[in-house]
């Protein structure tokens, strides 16, 4: 169940690194066969694939062979895997595998300092970095994006260290505003963040499922036992299966179905793991939206099929599969859906998303005036639950 793309797209436009030497480039028709055979042989569902994956093969195949250089091939590749319809169905280009590495073992990447999510085909700042070119530039989270150096939004251009770019923004009152940004090495943010909010109330966020959450999250309520507990998803692109049920075990004091896997005629139940003595039973909240990915889908479907507690916020990514990575000769990854995903309650959230018992969402003026609304209303409900 590793994190779908998605995410690392969203965020494009605030990470790249210098680059190591690329490894040797295969030849584009040993590639795209190895692809597309991976796809062929491992995809969880061959009737889904049925004969539209060998009409792919004739389309994509010439256009591959074709390509003139890597960024070309690899959009090739990825409009041929974007007809599987699958969230975790995709491919990395080698120099993102790379980048990501440098990220995780905690490399200064070079950043304009802005976080952007594209909706109904707008990208619009999220955030901005306080050390960052962007908020010296006076750019604020609200701004809409409408191309950078003349072009639209790539998801997949990354900057160098020092490398500029002229961008079109449109200001919180829709004033057209070109800034020029030059990227600079900054510190990763931290992946997890644990607040104390007024209440007693404790909050908790993280971003991936990397492995050691569990023990995070068991850690924070014991240094400090809260009144109630928060679990931000908002920004959780999943990860890996066996660390979303070490952290749904953290939640229930007994074990659970977290999901059911399907593959090819065959069903799995997956349960929590490690509920017991140290599991957090007190009350709780999980706020959800737009973001939300892969196993912070499951968790959250778990938390309100369960009814452990409300979950908040906006619909989530849709993008719940279980996919196996290869890894490619020239550097780069194929990532293959070799499982379908369904929640305990075997409801499928794959071109769906959750739609959370409590929707709430955040308004254009909200951003804007740097309000939280489904923050704010996990606290009120939490609050009135236990009042002092």
């Amino acid at each position: 169940m590793h994190a779908p793309l998605t995410r690392r797209a969203a965020l494009a436009l605030i990470a790249g690194t210098t680059l190591a030497a690329a490894a040797p480039r295969p030849d584009n028709a040993e590639l795209f066969d190895r692809v597309w055979d991976e796809v062929d042989r491992r995809y969880w569902d061959r009737d889904r694939l049925g004969e539209s994956w060998n009409t792919a093969y004739e389309r994509y195949r010439p256009q591959a062979i074709a390509a003139t250089d890597e960024a070309a091939l690899y959009r090739i590749l990825a409009a041929m895997l974007a007809t599987v319809g699958d969230s975790h169905v995709y491919i990395r280009t080698p120099a993102a595998v790379r980048r990501d590495a440098d990220a995780d073992a905690g490399a200064d990447s070079a950043q304009f300092g802005l976080s952007a999510w594209p909706t109904a085909g707008v990208w619009r700042v999220l955030s901005v970095r306080a050390d960052g070119p962007a908020a010296a530039a006076g750019v604020r989270p609200g701004w809409l994006i409408d191309t950078v150096d003349g072009r639209p939004v790539d998801d997949d251009w990354h900057p160098r260290a020092g490398q500029s770019a002229r961008f079109a923004f449109r200001d919180l009152t829709d004033r057209p505003r070109t800034l020029t940004l030059t990227s600079t090495l900054l510190p990763p943010e931290p992946p997890r963040r644990a607040t104390r909010l007024p209440g007693d109330i404790l909050l908790l966020a993280f971003d991936v499922f990397a492995g050691g959450e569990d023990r995070w999250i068991e850690d924070e309520i014991a240094a400090d036992p809260p009144a109630a507990l928060i679990l931000d998803l908002r920004e959780n692109e999943g990860g890996e299966a066996l660390a979303v049920a070490r952290v749904a075990g953290t939640l229930f004091d007994r074990k659970r179905t977290l999901l059911r896997r399907v593959a090819r005629g065959k069903t799995l139940d997956v349960p929590t793991v490690g509920a017991g003595r140290r599991s957090y039973t007190g009350p709780l909240a999980v706020l959800v939206g737009p973001r939300s990915a892969s196993g912070a889908e499951i968790l959250a479907a778990l938390v309100q099929d369960s009814d452990r507690g409300p979950v908040i916020g906006g619909t989530t990514a849709g993008a719940v599969t279980g996919a196996a990575q290869t890894k490619l000769p020239d550097g780069g990854e194929l990532w293959v859906a070799v499982f379908d995903i369904r929640s305990a309650a075997d409801v499928r959230l794959e071109g769906r998303g959750l739609v959370p018992a409590i929707p709430v969402t955040q308004s254009l003026a909200d951003l804007r005036a740097g309000r939280d609304p489904v923050l704010a209303r996990a606290q009120s409900l939490l609050a009135a639950d236990n009042p002092a």
